[in-house]
């Protein structure tokens, strides 16, 4: 009986290691043009907000390895200011950049 019950356990642990949706299924499944609530009813909690700003909203999507949590890939998702996605990259996403001169007459 205890022989059958590790047995179990283990084919539990090991099943449930993979269930989660990964990046790669919400880039499989996403297409562009489509507005961001059809990419959140995909993508789920798993997509964060990364950028908001005037002209385009930037949301991510990290994959995290199952045994260790490490992050293992991350995936941009570009949408412009009608809410239509135009661009998906696995890149580094930098804001940009200003730079202030202070002028003292």
């Amino acid at each position: 009986m205890k022989n059958v019950f590790i047995i179990l356990t283990l084919i539990l642990l090991t099943s449930c290691a993979g269930t989660y949706r990964q990046a790669k299924f919400v880039s499989e499944n996403v297409h562009l043009g489509m507005t961001v609530p059809e990419f959140k009813k995909i993508a789920g909690k798993k997509a964060t907000l990364e950028a908001m700003e005037a002209g385009y909203t930037v949301y991510r999507i990290n994959d995290y390895d199952a045994w260790t949590g490490a992050i293992i890939d991350t995936k941009f998702y570009y949408f412009d200011s009608n809410g239509k996605l135009v661009k998906i990259d696995g890149g580094e996403f930098k804001q940009r950049r200003y730079q202030i001169e202070v002028i003292n007459n």
